[in-house]
């Protein structure tokens, strides 16, 4: 059971870094091209991506993290590591609700209106694509940040780290 939940873990926490690295990438591509409608289709691949792999895989790390730390004999009130862990899970759930899936809906629908508006003749960027874009930039800096504390406090208590 150990072996299983320890793998789920792992494979729940790479799914997750990957979705957000892949959204990551997608948006730089999107900012290079000069095309709003190739635009409008990498930023509906970061809706999915956020919507169907990062946010379950986000979950399924944290509970399936705190149901690894007990099997493994360890309680949450004993040991402030996990405490500590587990509040910067929640602040990483909580900036991926509340400002990154927010802020990768909006670029998407801005980046169609924009592609339909050139379709049309129109040009520029529509209102509030910068605003959206520094929201969305802001949210994954602060998810791959907080991933980063957060793979580093789970490896360096075990001796991974030396």
């Amino acid at each position: 059971m150990l072996t299983l939940l320890h793998y789920l873990h792992v494979l729940f926490a790479f799914a997750w870094f990957g979705a957000v690295f892949a959204e990551h990438w997608n948006t730089l591509q999107a900012r290079r091209s000069k095309e709003w409608a190739r635009r409008a289709i990498l930023f509906d691949l970061n809706r999915g991506l956020a919507a169907m792999v990062a946010l379950p895989a986000l979950l399924g790390v944290g509970f399936l993290g705190n149901v690894f730390a007990v099997q493994l004999g360890f309680r949450m009130l004993h040991t402030p590591l996990f405490m500590v862990v587990d509040v910067l899970w929640l602040v990483l759930v909580v900036v991926t609700l509340a400002m990154e899936m927010p802020a990768t809906g909006a670029l998407g629908a801005l980046a169609h209106a924009a592609a339909d508006a050139a379709a049309r003749g129109g040009e520029g960027e529509p209102a509030g694509w910068g605003r959206e874009l520094g929201r969305w930039r802001a949210a994954n800096g602060l998810q791959l940040l907080l991933y980063a504390v957060l793979l580093a406090l789970m490896i360096t208590p075990w001796g991974v780290v030396k």
